[in-house]
């Protein structure tokens, strides 16, 4: 499904398609020399799944968002970038929330898997599960987690709206930047799931952009440069509130440098 673009984005996506011959080698990571993307994905696919129309739309100037292999191969290096001032900061602040006897964790949309190895890595006795709709997103995520040797992370294919675990599965569950990229009705709907997944004070913790002071900044401006069709209804909404319209109790907000916000909601 296709976006109006402004002239703005229709100038940044035509810089892109016609500098992609030297851009590629600079967003291309050598843990992915060789692969066969397809091949790979077949391996991971869920065919029952259907994809909703929200996620068929365009995402970060990729044409076909997630459901093309360079959304993949390109989240990375740009994420590297962009996540100030570092990804591995934040990452490890976003695994210190959990309380320390968790086993069981479930990562929502975990895209390439950078937050689920965190997890993994500051909980090496617990059991990861991450789930992404992106088939190709799993299997970098794979890549990469077989190249940091850990042992104690499963990948799935699975609709966090929809998740095919039973009640009270895990101790925790995670979502790193998710929300920005959901209409909100789909976002209700994920905060509900999680809760239903979580076992009695199992913890839910959100990493994602703030909604208020400097970050609308932000947002505003990725929402031209990245193509994020749904940061305006994400940049006047509460996430916090949303937890709590969930079923979620004790909820908290916990900011990073002005421009992020962990959550935090108990069942």
């Amino acid at each position: 499904m296709k976006q109006s673009l402004s002239l703005l984005q229709q100038g940044i996506v035509g810089f892109l398609q016609s500098n992609e011959s030297w851009l590629r080698p600079l967003l291309t990571e050598r843990v992915f020399d060789g692969l066969d993307w397809q091949r790979e994905a077949e391996k991971i696919i869920d065919k029952s799944l259907i994809y909703p129309d929200y996620y068929k739309q365009d995402f970060h100037s990729v044409d076909g968002g997630y459901l093309n292999p360079d959304a993949a191969l390109t989240y990375d290096p740009i994420t590297n970038r962009i996540l100030f001032p570092s990804e591995e900061m934040i990452r490890s602040e976003t695994a210190a929330m959990f309380k320390p006897d968790i086993t069981t964790v479930l990562d929502l949309a975990c895209g390439t898997g950078t937050a689920t190895r965190a997890v993994a890595k500051r909980f090496p006795n617990a059991q990861i599960t991450g789930i992404d709709l992106s088939p190709y997103m799993l299997v970098a995520a794979k890549v990469k987690a077989d190249a940091a040797q850990l042992k104690n992370i499963s990948f799935q294919h699975a609709n966090a709206e929809y998740l095919p675990f039973a009640d009270q599965s895990f101790d925790a569950v995670t979502a790193s930047l998710l929300f920005h990229e959901l209409p909100p009705d789909a976002g209700l709907k994920v905060m509900r799931e999680a809760l239903r997944v979580l076992k009695p004070n199992g913890e839910f913790v959100v990493f994602d952009g703030a909604q208020s002071g400097i970050y609308k900044l932000g947002g505003n401006l990725s929402k031209e440069l990245f193509l994020e069709p749904y940061a305006e209804a994400f940049l006047s909404g509460n996430l916090r509130q949303t937890m709590t319209d969930a079923g979620f109790t004790k909820t908290s907000s916990h900011p990073l440098l002005l421009l992020y916000d962990l959550r935090k909601g108990v069942k």
